[in-house]
């Protein structure tokens, strides 16, 4: 990513921390006033969020830096920790919500001033949707895995805030008919059904993050590199190759050791080094979203350990 894109990556995300920051407390003050636990919820989840927004913002500037005294090898595994520590943090909000609203069922559920909370929900709805259609469509552009992330933390809200203004505008309407005693029950109704609806978008996050950082191959990057690997086995007659691939984020970790026969006609480094340029542009990537170490040897011992001859253990 060139720098014009890393600085607008961090724009987004600043201006998506802010935008929450209005969210959360917007919630919370309304939640308050309309003594509705459900969106109080949303005001918390959404305080939450800006705390996670910012480690974002910090984490993308950590990643242009590339490297460091202490970090040798770069800041990308920052980025699937604090995706991670997103999902985590929305789930303890999911199951502390679930279990509210059961536990609000349960008590005979609690009278809720609806005018108050349908204006609410309308603003937040519409203020939600807008602004994810807007970094939807400027990602576009950016293609950050940060933004990707960070947004569906707004479709989230957005949803909440749907659910919210439907559910409201229907109790409303109920209370003027005799049906009125089923107010009581729409705010931890809400807080049941939004949990569960936010349950797929939160592992959307989480699952992602949780393979980056325990290290899972990409399988589409492995089959990539393996393709081009074969081709170059025949074209160079490599004696055999190991290659290993891993993603942070946007960026792939490709190493690939290379066993020559000790008669190789090639022998001097510049040659080598025309061969690794080549193998490097088959790849492909993006060259600042890479790092790619290529290795020559004519004994297996410094080749990585071959995941293949070790059988399907997983």
């Amino acid at each position: 990513m060139d720098t014009d894109m890393q600085a607008m990556e961090q724009r987004l995300l600043m201006q998506s921390a802010a935008m929450m920051l209005l969210v959360a407390v917007g919630g919370t003050v309304m939640g308050v006033l309309s003594n509705s636990h459900a969106i109080l919820i949303d005001g918390i989840f959404s305080f939450v969020a800006v705390f996670i927004k910012c480690l974002m913002w910090k984490t993308s500037r950590l990643i242009t830096h590339e490297t460091s005294r202490k970090f040798q090898f770069g800041y990308w595994q920052f980025e699937p920790l604090v995706l991670f520590a997103e999902g985590l943090f929305t789930f303890l909000i999911i199951v502390y919500a679930f279990v509210s609203g059961v536990q609000g069922l349960m008590s005979g559920g609690n009278t809720m001033n609806f005018g108050i909370a349908v204006y609410y929900a309308l603003f937040f709805t519409a203020a939600d949707m807008m602004f994810y259609l807007y970094v939807k469509h400027r990602n576009k552009t950016v293609q950050s895995n940060l933004v990707h992330f960070d947004n569906v933390s707004w479709s989230i809200d957005a949803g909440l805030s749907g659910g919210l203004l439907v559910s409201f505008v229907l109790a409303f309407l109920a209370e003027r008919t005799s049906y009125a005693w089923v107010g009581q029950y729409v705010d931890p109704m809400i807080m049941i059904a939004l949990s569960i609806q936010m349950l797929i978008p939160t592992f959307h996050i989480l699952l992602p993050s949780c393979r980056q950082i325990l290290g899972e191959a990409p399988e589409d990057v492995h089959e990539h590199v393996q393709q081009v690997m074969d081709d170059f086995m025949k074209r160079f007659h490599f004696k055999d190759y190991v290659s290993s691939v891993q993603q942070y984020g946007n960026t792939k970790i490709i190493e690939i050791d290379i066993l020559l026969p000790k008669d190789y006609p090639e022998q001097d480094l510049a040659a080598f080094d025309r061969i690794r340029n080549q193998i490097d542009r088959a790849i492909g990537y993006d060259p600042e979203q890479k790092w790619v170490t290529i290795t020559f040897t004519t004994t297996r011992r410094w080749m990585a350990k071959d995941y293949q001859l070790q059988g399907n253990a997983t």
